[in-house]
C-alpha cells in the first residue's frame, strides 16, 4: 500500500522544501571553498611545469576538489536515503506504508548555460540528486513520480488551483489573485507537486504495471489536469526567466 505523496521542490536558497514544510539547506561546499581554490590554482600557475613544486601544488589542489566533491556526495546520499526510506503509516508489505516522492523534471543542462546560475546549480548537485534518488527509491522500495517540465508548480495556487504569470526569482512569496493565499513560493510549489502525485495515484493508471517502486517518469494516470504534459522544453519556473 502506498502512503501520502511527499512533494519535493528543489531550490537554490534552501536545497529542498517538502510539502509538509520541512526545509533542508545545502552545505554549499564549492562556495565555501572557492576562495581557497582560487588561491591554490594561482599558486599552481606560478610553478614551473614539470617541477616537484608544481606536482605538490597540483596534488594540493586536487585534494581540495576531492574534498568539495565528497562533501556534496555525502550530503546528497543522506538526503536521498532519508527521503526514500519507508515511514510508519498505512500497512504495507512490511507493516509500513510505502513512501511516494514527487519531484519536478528539471532542465539542468539549460540552467548550466546561464552564467548567473551555473555555479550555484553545479554546487547544489541537482542532476546527481535525481540520479541518486531514482536508484535509492528502487533500493528502499519507494515510488518516485516525476512531474513534467511544463508543470506550473511555482505559478499554480496550491489552495484553489489558479495559475498566474511567471514569478521573478526575487519574488519569494506566492500571492493568489483568486483566493488571496500568501505562501512561501517553494512551499507552494512543493504542495502542488504533492497534489500532482495524488492525481497520478488516483488516475486510471496509478496502480498499473507501469507504475512501480523504482519510479514512474511518465507521470502515470491523469487527474484534474495535473498529470497532462504536452511539452518538455521549458525549464524550472524559478529560474527560467533568467535564461
Amino acid at each position: 500500500r502506498q502512503g501520502k505523496p511527499v512533494g519535493v521542490d528543489l531550490g537554490l536558497g534552501a536545497f529542498l522544501v517538502l510539502s509538509d514544510g520541512t526545509r533542508v539547506d545545502a552545505p554549499q561546499p564549492l562556495r565555501r571553498a572557492l576562495r581557497l581554490l582560487r588561491r591554490r590554482s594561482k599558486h599552481l600557475s606560478r610553478k614551473r611545469k614539470g617541477s616537484r613544486n608544481a606536482a605538490r601544488a597540483a596534488l594540493r589542489l586536487a585534494r581540495l576538489h576531492r574534498q568539495v566533491r565528497n562533501i556534496r556526495r555525502d550530503f546528497l546520499h543522506k538526503v536521498t536515503t532519508g527521503l526514500a526510506k519507508t515511514k510508519e503509516g498505512a500497512q504495507g508489505f512490511d507493516g509500513q506504508s510505502l513512501t511516494v516522492i514527487v519531484v519536478e523534471d528539471l532542465g539542468v543542462r539549460g540552467m548550466m548555460r546561464n552564467g548567473h546560475l551555473s555555479r550555484s546549480v553545479a554546487d547544489a548537485g541537482w542532476g546527481l540528486f535525481r540520479r541518486l534518488l531514482a536508484y535509492t527509491c528502487c533500493w528502499e522500495g519507494a515510488r518516485l513520480i516525476v512531474a513534467p517540465r511544463d508543470f506550473p508548480s511555482t505559478r499554480r495556487c496550491s489552495a484553489c488551483g489558479w495559475v498566474g504569470p511567471r514569478l521573478p526569482l526575487s519574488c519569494r512569496v506566492f500571492r493568489c489573485a483568486a483566493c488571496g493565499l500568501m505562501l512561501d513560493r517553494e512551499l507552494n510549489a512543493a504542495r502542488n507537486l504533492e497534489h500532482y502525485g495524488l492525481a497520478v495515484l488516483s488516475g486510471p493508471t496509478g496502480s498499473s504495471s507501469g507504475s512501480h517502486a523504482c519510479g514512474d517518469s511518465s507521470g502515470g494516470g491523469t487527474g484534474d489536469g495535473y498529470a497532462r504534459s504536452t511539452s518538455h522544453e521549458s525549464l524550472k519556473q524559478e529560474v527560467a526567466g533568467h535564461l
